[in-house]
C-alpha cells in the first residue's frame, strides 16, 4: 500500500505538469463533448483489478467497477487495529472497562493514526482533468447506509483530513486530481443493516469551454466491499502457539507447558510459544485467532490478524475476564483484539457454546458443484442448544466461510472439537478428519482381556478430581469393561458421532477413507456425555508434520500403551508425528484435553485470496 501512495502521488504531478490535452479516457459516466469540444475526464478509480495499486492507464481500473464479482471489484479494511500504539496496553488495561477496551482502535476515530494507519486504508482517485474551467462542479456521494459504517479521509496536501458527504470539489481540485482513503469503521455485523457495499458516485457539471459551448456532464460510479473477518484452519501454517500459566493453580500446568513448547519446537513452529497469566487454563475458549486482508501490490496480501475475545458471560453479565488478553496482549499494529456481537442476556445454560473450542474451520473444499476455497466455519448448534445469535449472525455476515452446524448437545461441554479435528492428508482434497471412534476403544480393551491382560491397570498412577484432588484413577481393563457407566455412554456416543459424521459426508463429501479412527470411551457427567480416556482427537496441529496429543494413560502391555501406539500407527500413515503432551491434571480430569488448553495463530492460506470466493 506505501507503493500506491508514492505511485499515486507521482502520477498526479505527472498529469499536472504536463497538462498536454484533453484526455478521453474517461470513467463510465464520461461521454462525448458537446460538437467538437474535448472530452471531459470524469473519472473515479479504485483498485477494481485487485492488484493492490491503481492504475489510472489500465483499462481494467475501469471494467465493471460498479459491480463487486468473483473477478474484479474493490475492497477495503475494517480498521480494528491500533497502528500507533495509543490504546492502553498490558496493566495500563485494568482500569478500563470492556466497553472502553473494546472502542479503542483506529477506525473509531476521524484521524489518520500514522503511516502505518494509511496502509491498513484503500484508495479512491478522482482522476485528474487539468483542462478543467472555472465553473466547473463535482460532488461525489456515498450511497446509504454505508455512510454510517464507513470513513473516508482526503489528501489535502499531505495532510489527511476526514470529509463528509456529499463532497464537493473545487475547480482546482478536479483539475489537479483528488486522493482519498477509505476505511470501515468497524468489521461487518449484521448484513440486514448494512451488506458490505460502499457504493460511491462522482457527478461533475463540467462547466463552459473557453471558446463557447458547454462540455458534456456526466458521472461515475465505483463499489468496494469491506473485507470479511476469517477464520484460520489447521493447514494453515502455525506461526506461534499460546498457553496459559496457570502454575499458581495446579503443577500439571507446569508439565503441560513444557510439553507444549517441545512439541511447538520439534514442529519447527517459527514464533515459537507464547505463556499468557490470565487465571484462565482453557487458552483456545477465550480467544480465537483470525485475519482480514485486501490486496497489496506484486500480488500480496495487506493482512490485520484479529484476535477476538469470547463472548461467554460471567457473573454480573460481565464477559469472560481473560478475553481482555486480546487487548492487553496483542492489540497493536496490523494485529487489533476484537469484541463480537453478542447479547448479555442470552440464555446462560448454553454459554459453554459461545467458548471457541465450539468454533473450528473446515479446510477448503470442492463438493456437489460447490467451492469453498477458504473452508467453512464449524459449530455445535441445534435450535434447542446453540450459541449466541448475535455471534452467530456475525459471523454468518462474513458469507465467504459459510457456518456447518453439527449436533453436540449431548456431550457436557458442547465443543466440537471434543470429538472431530482435521489433519492433512493425501487425497484429492488435501486433509481427512480425525473422529472419535468409543466402538474401537471397546473393541481394543476386549482384544486386551481375551489375550489374558484383563488385569492390566488403566490411569495407573492418575487422580480424579476431588474436593482433596486424591481419589485413585487407576483402574483395570476388565473393570471398565464391566463399567456400565462408561459402557453405556460409550455406545451413546457411537451413535452421536455418526451423526455428526452423516452431516460431514452429506456437505462435504467425507468418506470412511478419509477418517482417522481415534479411540477412547465416554462417560456420563451431570447427566451428559464427557471423554472418559483421555480425549485424544482434541490435540492441537502444528502443521502438515506435527499433532500435539493428550497422552493417554492406557494399558501397559509387553511395555506398550495400545492407544498410544495405535494413533501414532494412524497418523503416521499420513507423515504425521504425534507429541505427546501430558494433561491430566489441569485439563482431562476438568473436562478439557490439549486443544482446550491452547491456541494457534496461523499463516495466510497458500495460494489463496478470499475475493476469489466468488462468495
Amino acid at each position: 500500500m506505501r507503493n500506491v501512495r508514492v505511485w499515486w502521488v507521482s502520477a498526479i504531478a505527472l498529469v499536472a505538469v504536463a497538462g498536454c490535452g484533453s484526455d478521453s479516457s474517461g470513467g463510465g459516466g464520461g461521454s462525448g463533448g458537446s460538437g467538437n469540444l474535448p472530452t471531459p475526464v470524469i473519472d473515479l478509480r479504485v483498485d477494481n483489478n485487485r492488484n493492490g495499486v491503481i492504475d489510472l492507464d489500465d483499462a481494467t481500473e475501469d471494467e465493471g467497477e460498479d459491480t463487486w464479482t468473483a473477478t474484479n471489484g474493490a475492497i477495503f479494511l475494517a480498521n480494528v487495529d491500533d497502528d500507533s500504539y495509543r490504546c492502553p496496553k498490558g496493566a495500563e488495561t485494568a482500569s478500563l472497562s470492556d466497553a472502553e477496551l473494546a472502542s479503542c482502535y483506529d477506525g473509531a476515530d476521524d484521524i489518520v493514526n500514522g503511516e502505518s494507519d494509511l496502509l491498513d486504508m484503500a484508495r479512491m482517485v478522482v482522476k485528474p482533468w487539468p483542462e478543467a474551467p472555472d465553473d466547473a462542479s463535482a460532488q461525489i456521494t456515498l450511497q446509504d447506509p454505508a455512510a454510517n459504517y464507513v470513513r473516508v479521509f482526503k489528501n489535502n496536501g499531505g495532510n489527511w483530513d476526514a470529509v463528509g458527504f456529499p463532497l464537493v470539489l473545487t475547480p482546482a481540485e478536479i483539475r489537479a486530481g483528488v486522493e482519498l482513503a477509505i476505511e470501515g469503521k468497524d468489521i461487518l455485523r449484521d448484513k440486514d443493516a448494512w451488506d458490505g457495499m460502499a457504493h460511491f458516485q462522482l457527478d461533475m457539471d463540467a462547466g463552459r469551454a473557453p471558446g463557447g459551448g458547454d462540455y458534456q456532464d456526466g458521472s461515475d460510479s465505483v463499489v468496494l466491499r469491506i473485507a470479511p473477518l476469517l477464520l484460520s484452519h489447521h493447514l494453515q501454517k502455525p506461526v506461534q502457539t499460546y498457553v496459559t500459566d496457570a502454575g499458581q493453580f495446579s503443577p500439571g500446568s507446569t508439565v503441560f507447558r513444557q510439553d507444549l513448547k517441545a512439541a511447538t519446537e520439534a514442529a519447527g513452529v517459527p514464533d515459537g510459544m507464547s505463556e499468557h497469566a490470565v487465571g484462565d487454563q482453557w487458552t483456545q475458549d477465550w480467544m480465537e485467532i483470525g485475519w482480514t486482508s485486501m490486496p497489496a501490490p506484486n500480488g500480496e496480501q495487506h493482512t490485520i490478524d484479529v484476535f477476538m475475545r469470547s463472548v461467554n458471560v460471567e457473573s454480573g453479565k460481565k464477559l469472560r475476564q481473560a478475553g481482555r488478553e486480546v487487548y492487553a496482549a496483542f492489540h497493536g499494529q496490523d494485529t487489533a483484539g476484537l469484541t463480537p456481537s453478542y447479547d448479555p442476556n442470552h440464555d446462560g445454560s448454553m454459554d459453554s457454546l459461545n467458548s471457541y473450542g465450539n468454533t473450528e474451520t473446515i479446510p477448503p473444499y470442492e463438493y456437489n458443484g460447490e467451492s469453498y476455497p477458504m473452508g467453512r466455519v464449524f459449530r455445535g448448534s441445534v435450535a434447542s442448544f446453540h450459541p449466541d445469535p448475535l455471534m452467530q449472525k456475525m459471523l454468518d455476515a462474513q458469507a465467504v466461510q459459510p457456518i456447518l452446524n453439527v449436533d453436540t448437545s449431548w456431550l457436557l461441554v458442547g465443543h466440537v472439537d471434543e470429538t472431530i479435528s482435521f489433519v492433512k492428508m493425501d487425497n484429492a482434497r488435501g486433509w481427512g478428519m480425525a473422529v472419535n471412534d468409543a466402538a474401537m476403544a471397546k473393541k481394543m480393551l476386549e482384544d486386551l482381556v481375551s489375550q489374558g491382560q484383563g488385569g492390566v491397570l488403566m490411569f495407573e498412577g492418575q487422580k480424579w478430581y476431588t474436593d482433596t484432588g486424591t481419589e485413585p484413577a487407576q483402574v483395570t481393563v476388565q473393570d471398565v469393561l464391566n463399567d456400565t457407566d462408561v459402557m453405556g455412554e460409550s455406545a451413546k456416543a457411537v451413535v452421536e458421532v455418526d451423526g455428526q459424521m452423516d452431516v460431514f459426508k452429506k456437505e462435504v463429501g467425507i468418506t470412511d477413507a478419509d477418517v482417522i479412527p481415534v479411540p477412547f470411551l465416554h462417560w456420563t457427567a451431570y447427566g451428559y456425555s464427557v471423554a472418559y480416556q483421555p480425549g485424544t482427537v482434541n490435540g492441537i496441529s502444528l502443521g502438515d508434520a506435527h499433532f500435539g496429543a493428550p497422552k493417554t494413560h492406557g494399558p501397559i502391555v509387553n511395555g506398550k500403551d495400545p492407544f498410544a501406539e495405535q494413533l501414532e500407527t494412524e497418523f503416521g500413515k499420513h507423515g504425521i508425528t504425534i507429541d505427546w503432551i501430558e494433561d491430566w491434571d489441569l485439563y482431562h480430569r476438568l473436562d478439557g484435553e490439549v486443544h482446550c488448553g491452547s491456541n494457534t495463530k496461523r499463516a495466510l492460506p497458500e495460494n489463496a485470496k478470499w475475493w476469489e470466493s466468488g462468495r
